[in-house]
């Protein structure tokens, strides 16, 4: 699905994936710049949230989560008023440990966005 508000930076196309799933007991927000990312990493996220299913499920970067990440419909209103070139990152953030859980997602550490990025992954790519 096209955004076409995608100038407007990363919060549109948030806004925009959520309105689509609106009716949906969840959405996973995925980046599409996530080269090591592999299903087994999406089987995982998908399996914690099936025993945690109002919780947000995360990717653990440190103490924090971050995408890709598996969002309850209780949820959607507040993610839907955030602006400007950012994702979930600071409303993830906010909520009390009850309401997250993070995921250990290796594959979700290598983010494509820098041509630097690009070559870094290419060099670490495993072999087809």
């Amino acid at each position: 699905m096209e955004n076409s508000q995608r100038a407007s930076g990363l919060s549109s196309s948030v806004r925009r994936g959520l309105t689509a799933a609106r009716h949906s007991a969840a959405v996973m927000l995925l980046p599409v710049d996530l080269a090591h990312l592999k299903r087994r990493d999406l089987e995982r996220l998908i399996a914690r949230w099936g025993g945690a299913r109002r919780r947000v499920i995360a990717t653990r970067y440190g103490a924090h989560g971050g995408a890709p990440l598996i969002v309850p419909r209780w949820l959607y209103s507040r993610a839907q008023l955030i602006r400007g070139d950012r994702g979930l990152k600071e409303l993830i953030g906010s909520l009390p440990p009850e309401h997250l859980a993070l995921v250990n997602l290796p594959g979700a550490m290598c983010d494509i966005d820098t041509p630097e990025d690009l070559r870094r992954a290419r060099r670490r790519a495993p072999p087809r």
